[in-house]
């Protein structure tokens, strides 16, 4: 039965959305297992940083809106904006989490 309905070509697109899917997986199943986490108690109420869904987002969502161009059929400087744009979110999010206080709230 698999054999039937198995495509005969594999697009960008089909591959993308495997490689979002695993990622996001291994993510997932990293943060329940307790390996991507880092407890802060530097601050006054201890804190659960969970980094490896930082390290998710910082491989998916560049994935997921390279995706979303190519099936819109961007141009090349527009994808990469978006790329950058949304690597340099998730990098002021992490830095924000790691932030302990006075810093976090100026």
């Amino acid at each position: 039965f698999y054999m039937g309905i198995s495509r005969k070509v594999n697009t960008v697109s089909h591959v993308l959305t495997f490689f979002i899917a695993a990622v996001a997986s291994c993510s997932y199943y990293a943060m329940w297992a307790g390996l991507g986490v880092e407890y802060k108690t530097t601050d006054t109420t201890p804190r659960v940083i969970f980094w490896a869904r930082y390290l998710d987002w910082i491989v998916t969502l560049p994935l997921i809106l390279t995706n979303l161009a190519l099936m819109s059929r961007s141009d090349t400087p527009t994808i990469l904006s978006l790329v950058g744009n949304i690597v340099l979110y998730v990098i002021c999010a992490l830095i924000g989490a790691l932030t302990v206080a006075p810093y976090k709230y100026m």
